[in-house]
């Protein structure tokens, strides 16, 4: 599938929460791993809360490895391995299934229009 190809899919927004001392450590996670995991995310609403935007482009490899790393961070251990490994397949089975119905949809939507004629006639 070229570029062109690609069917847009619509970006997510994932809300973390932190330990209020581990902001810092937590942004320093994300900042990492957002230019080569090509996702964006902001501090907010309150200080102690991230949001990750995911887009069709995220590279959910350096995703998980922020949320591995940040969970890292807590104490408590809130948050297991298993859960955000879990998260990550699910995310990356979603994107699979839409983008595979964006592409029935697309040939089905073409075979509507007639664009597969009677070439095979």
């Amino acid at each position: 599938m070229s570029d062109i190809d690609t069917p847009e899919i619509s970006p997510a927004v994932l809300e973390i929460a932190v330990e209020p001392g581990q902001c810092r450590a937590a942004e320093d996670k994300l900042i990492f791993h957002a230019v080569a995991g090509n996702f964006q995310y902001a501090a907010g609403p309150s200080p102690d809360r991230f949001r990750i935007l995911l887009d069709q482009y995220t590279d959910l490899y350096h995703l998980r490895e922020a949320l591995l790393e940040i969970a890292e961070l807590d104490p408590r251990r809130s948050v297991d391995t298993s859960t955000i490994w879990d998260l990550i397949e699910a995310l990356q089975q979603q994107r699979e299934e839409t983008i595979a119905r964006k592409d029935t949809d697309t040939i089905e939507d073409e075979i509507a229009t007639g664009i597969y004629g009677d070439e095979f006639f």
